[in-house]
């Protein structure tokens, strides 16, 4: 039973604690709050109109995110400045949990200065430089780390290679005294239109990291569908499937109708869901939503 084998995360927000590894069914991490291929997000972030984040933040929490992945990260843009703005928003807005989600070291530190409670850094790599320096202020601030099956060679093919890199990852974050308790390895998702073994790769790395390494996992999940039609069924099929293998969290679209059914679906069959309370009420927010939508036709 895979989530039986690995610890428990604890993150906190500003009033509601969110645990890792304590159910069958992954937390979602929530992962509009990123500029990447956002037109409009970029545009907004680079005129200092922040205010549009508390929508985002609110509108991910109300559609079932757990956490929130903060990313401002736009060229010319003063990133520190954002990402301080980004966390007093957001966290003025919700109280669950964030993850940190920056390329810069010194934005992330100046974030993990100033947010409130515990937090996730997204993430640091195999890479020697990023562990250098990401893996001491994952130690300094008491912080779970994300780490990403990447190196400097890049992002491998295999699950073997993979697997390998995680327990690099591992075994410098304990000499620089972080607990593997504290990590959730990202088993990195590929497209399958352009590598038809890369999701068996994924599969596969979720396992073995699972069972024979005893840490949590993650995924950037929508790439897995990229370049492929009807995206979302692919992205909620791919999650339940990571899910049988033990994946613990997920980085996802919590607005998705798709993925919402998807998530309710795995509470309500793994037991998790007392007296299918959860999903009748999400079922009966859809038959509303249709039939709003059927009387504008």
């Amino acid at each position: 039973m895979p989530c039986a084998v690995v610890p428990v995360i604890e993150l906190k927000g500003t009033a509601k604690t969110v645990k890792i590894g304590a159910t069958k069914t992954p937390v979602l991490v929530g992962e509009r709050i990123n500029p990447t291929n956002r037109k409009d997000l970029i545009a907004k972030l680079k005129a200092g109109e922040f205010g549009v984040l508390e929508m985002e933040a609110k509108r991910q929490i109300e559609a079932g995110a757990d956490i929130l992945d903060i990313n401002v990260g736009v060229p010319g843009i003063d990133e520190k400045h954002a990402m301080l703005e980004a966390i007093r928003i957001v966290q003025e807005a919700v109280d669950v949990p964030l993850w940190i989600d920056t390329s810069d070291p010194a934005v992330l530190e100046v974030a993990l200065k100033t947010v409130k409670g515990r937090v996730g850094i997204n993430s640091t790599t195999g890479e020697e430089k990023r562990m250098d320096v990401v893996i001491p202020l994952a130690a300094q601030y008491d912080a779970a780390l994300v780490g990403l099956c990447i190196d400097d060679a890049g992002i491998p093919q295999t699950s073997e290679k993979r697997v390998e890199i995680a327990r690099k990852i591992i075994d410098r974050a304990e000499r620089a005294g972080l607990d593997r308790k504290n990590l959730i390895i990202d088993c990195v998702a590929l497209a399958c239109g352009t590598n038809d073994q890369g999701a068996k790769a994924t599969l596969d790395t979720i396992r073995i990291v699972t069972e024979e390494l005893g840490v949590n996992t993650t995924l950037g999940l929508s790439n897995v569908s990229f370049g492929l039609p009807d995206r979302p069924k692919l992205n909620a099929a791919f999650m339940l499937m990571c899910a049988g293998q033990g994946m613990t969290s997920f980085i996802g679209n919590p607005l998705d109708p798709n993925m919402q059914l998807a998530t309710k679906s795995s509470k309500l069959f793994w037991g998790e869901d007392k007296f299918a309370m959860g999903y009748l009420t999400f079922f009966r927010k859809m038959q509303q939503a249709q039939a709003a939508a059927a009387e504008k036709k």
